[in-house]
């Protein structure tokens, strides 16, 4: 039988299994369930201050807060819902916290959130002084969405790369245990997170960890004979359980342009079975959260997840599943580099041309009927490509049913990648991150060139 474990962010877990904040996580008697089928850790339900709760809903006599009609649908995996609060403040939290690490023995990562810096240095304290083993910083939350006056809350911080430093940078000052950020990532949000990150480097605060969150708003249509909402009165919900590959989208480009141990890496969104947390952790994941496959299947998905992980791990003759973190990512260009990458290879224009082998293909004309260029025509049963309005798109060689259809000079291509994979941008990126220290030259110096590449 394989090894499991993982050290996660400094955290020795058993396995790189973890429970995301969320209702799973907020009844005593579930975590335990959890716990006995084999979770690794356990993240708390986001808590606020007492204070900023009341500020937040307007009054304060919110508790005990028991939001009903909660989850509007859940087929084939797919959890559609409208995010709660937690029903307690953080100091219930923190007492919540305190009987865990008596009554559990796997780490105890405490999720926060507040309105202000003042809220979550607050929380962070309290929550470390109740015996947590690490605080997560909830700036997913999707809850703030409609307004703008909370800048510091859940996703808001995240559209801000100044707001999302300070917010780690004050949590960070507050308490000595790990402390990681959670973010919902897409490819707008993702370069304004890595800003957020390269600052709080600056200010030798980095996250000990990244959670990215693989999860979008989501209406599911109408129905075509009414014309009524498939679920009736509320215009958007808050989508989680197949988003899987936005989530390894998030892992490649954080890992590829950073690394994959400062910050460490946890994914959160869409995961279901092994092969999600095998391809997750190749793609650079440390960790692997689960809600939604929990709230489906119930503790006993996390049993069987371990074991098929051991049984993939001992077919292929590995020892530890950690030997698995970021082979895959290791293959893409980073992300840092991209959008140059993008731009270089138009430079192939003229150089790549799509190319047919007569003796395999059929003459079947979907080439011809695909193509935007018009460079395709079939002549006596076989497809003819005119190289002068050839742009090398790919696109008749991913849809020739017969494989007859290739890019000459492909090599030329591989090249460009291979430069870009290995380019002195990325190489400079990744050392900065991975400084024990930056000092004055250092973040002077560093400042000047990312301004130079446009990275800050």
């Amino acid at each position: 039988m394989a090894n499991l474990s993982v050290n996660f962010a400094g955290l020795q877990l058993a396995n790189p299994l973890i429970a995301s904040a969320g209702p799973i996580t907020a009844n005593a008697e579930h975590i335990k369930k959890l716990e006995e089928a084999g979770i690794g850790a356990i993240v708390t339900k986001t808590g606020f201050t007492k204070k900023e709760y009341e500020r937040w809903v307007g009054r304060s006599d919110i508790f005990p807060y028991k939001p009903a009609y909660k989850y509007m649908s859940l087929k084939d995996g797919t959890l559609l819902c409208l995010p709660t609060l937690s029903d307690v403040p953080v100091s219930e939290t923190a007492k919540r916290i305190e009987r865990m690490k008596r009554d559990l023995n796997i780490p105890i990562i405490a999720s926060i959130m507040g309105l202000s810096l003042a809220g979550y240095r607050e929380s962070a304290r309290i929550v470390e002084d109740a015996g947590a083993d690490a605080i997560e910083l909830d700036l997913c939350c999707p809850l703030p969405e409609f307004t703008t006056l909370y800048r510091y809350a859940g996703q808001n911080a995240s559209l801000d790369p100044k707001v999302y430093a300070q917010i780690i940078k004050c949590a960070k000052k507050a308490v000595s245990i790990p402390v990681g950020v959670k973010s919902t990532v897409s490819l707008y949000v993702s370069p304004r997170i890595l800003n957020g990150l390269i600052r709080s480097k600056l200010a030798n605060r980095l996250p000990d960890f990244l959670t990215v969150v693989g999860q979008l708003d989501q209406n599911p249509g109408v129905d075509l004979e009414t014309l009524k909402p498939l679920i009736p009165h509320i215009p958007s919900f808050g989508w989680e359980g197949e988003l899987h590959r936005l989530t390894y989208s998030a892992l490649a480009v954080f890992s590829s342009a950073l690394g994959t141990t400062n910050p460490a890496l946890s994914a959160s969104g869409g995961i279901r079975d092994y092969q999600g947390v095998v391809q997750a952790m190749a793609l650079g994941a440390t960790t692997v959260q689960f809600q939604t496959a929990i709230l489906d299947k119930g503790p006993a998905v996390i049993s069987k997840i371990l074991k098929d992980l051991n049984s993939y791990l001992d077919a292929r003759g590995l020892s530890r599943l950690d030997q698995i973190v970021g082979i895959g990512s290791k293959d893409c260009i980073p992300a840092s580099v991209l959008g140059e990458f993008m731009l270089a290879r138009d430079t192939l224009y003229g150089v790549l041309c799509a190319a047919v082998d007569a003796g395999l293909c059929t003459g079947c004309e979907t080439c011809a009927r695909v193509c935007t260029e018009n460079a395709i025509t079939v002549k006596d049963k076989k497809a003819v490509i005119e190289k002068a309005k050839c742009r090398a798109c790919n696109l008749c060689v991913l849809k020739c049913p017969v494989k007859a259809i290739s890019l000459d000079n492909i090599v030329e291509l591989e090249k460009l990648m291979d430069k870009y994979k290995h380019s002195e941008k990325a190489s400079a990126l990744k050392g900065f991150m991975n400084k024990k220290k930056i000092g004055r030259i250092d973040a002077l110096l560093f400042i000047r060139q990312m301004k130079k590449w446009g990275l800050v």
